[in-house]
Protein backbone atom coordinates (compact mmCIF):
# COMPACT_ATOMS: atom_id res chain seq x y z
CA UNK A 1 0.00 0.00 0.00
CA UNK A 2 1.52 3.43 -0.64
CA UNK A 3 0.46 6.65 0.74
CA UNK A 4 1.64 10.36 1.82
CA UNK A 5 1.71 11.86 5.32
CA UNK A 6 -1.57 13.41 4.81
CA UNK A 7 -3.28 10.26 3.83
CA UNK A 8 -1.36 8.80 6.99
CA UNK A 9 -2.86 10.74 8.88
CA UNK A 10 -6.31 10.99 7.78
CA UNK A 11 -6.60 7.24 7.75
CA UNK A 12 -4.26 6.06 9.82
CA UNK A 13 -7.06 3.17 11.26
CA UNK A 14 -7.00 1.60 8.15
CA UNK A 15 -3.26 1.68 7.61
CA UNK A 16 -2.66 0.60 10.77
CA UNK A 17 -4.76 -2.48 10.08
CA UNK A 18 -2.89 -3.02 6.98
CA UNK A 19 0.06 -3.23 8.47
CA UNK A 20 -0.81 -5.49 11.17
CA UNK A 21 -2.01 -7.92 8.66
CA UNK A 22 1.44 -7.95 7.07
CA UNK A 23 1.02 -5.85 4.44
CA UNK A 24 3.95 -2.96 3.49
CA UNK A 25 3.27 0.56 3.80
CA UNK A 26 5.31 2.91 1.91
CA UNK A 27 4.89 6.62 3.53
CA UNK A 28 6.11 8.57 0.38
CA UNK A 29 7.43 11.95 2.02
CA UNK A 30 9.75 15.01 0.47
CA UNK A 31 12.79 13.66 1.95
CA UNK A 32 12.30 10.04 1.25
CA UNK A 33 9.91 7.07 1.47
CA UNK A 34 9.34 5.65 4.61
CA UNK A 35 8.25 2.07 5.31
CA UNK A 36 5.92 1.08 7.88
CA UNK A 37 5.70 -2.75 9.23
CA UNK A 38 4.58 -4.76 11.41
CA UNK A 39 7.09 -6.46 14.32
CA UNK A 40 6.60 -10.02 14.36
CA UNK A 41 5.64 -11.33 18.40
CA UNK A 42 8.10 -13.61 19.40
CA UNK A 43 7.34 -17.46 19.30
CA UNK A 44 6.71 -18.58 22.78
CA UNK A 45 7.34 -22.33 24.32
CA UNK A 46 3.72 -24.26 24.36
CA UNK A 47 3.91 -23.89 27.99
CA UNK A 48 4.70 -20.94 28.98
CA UNK A 49 6.29 -19.96 32.42
CA UNK A 50 5.84 -23.81 33.38
CA UNK A 51 8.21 -25.35 30.54
CA UNK A 52 10.51 -26.20 33.00
CA UNK A 53 7.97 -27.26 35.28
CA UNK A 54 6.55 -29.92 33.23
CA UNK A 55 8.97 -33.21 32.53
CA UNK A 56 6.36 -35.80 30.83
CA UNK A 57 2.44 -35.47 31.21
CA UNK A 58 1.14 -39.35 32.05
CA UNK A 59 -2.19 -38.57 30.83
CA UNK A 60 -3.60 -40.73 28.04
CA UNK A 61 -6.13 -39.16 26.29
CA UNK A 62 -6.45 -41.20 23.09
CA UNK A 63 -7.87 -44.38 25.34
CA UNK A 64 -11.80 -44.00 26.38
CA UNK A 65 -12.33 -42.87 29.56
CA UNK A 66 -15.25 -45.38 30.06
CA UNK A 67 -14.73 -49.57 30.28
CA UNK A 68 -16.33 -50.79 27.21
CA UNK A 69 -19.37 -52.02 29.48
CA UNK A 70 -20.54 -48.83 29.10
CA UNK A 71 -20.85 -48.12 25.93
CA UNK A 72 -23.86 -50.54 25.06
CA UNK A 73 -26.73 -49.37 24.49
CA UNK A 74 -29.24 -50.10 27.53
CA UNK A 75 -32.83 -49.31 26.55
Amino acid sequence: MKTNVSGLLRDFPRIRRAALAGEEVVVQTREGNLLIVAEQPPTRALFGCMKDEIAESADSIDKPTLPATEWNAAL
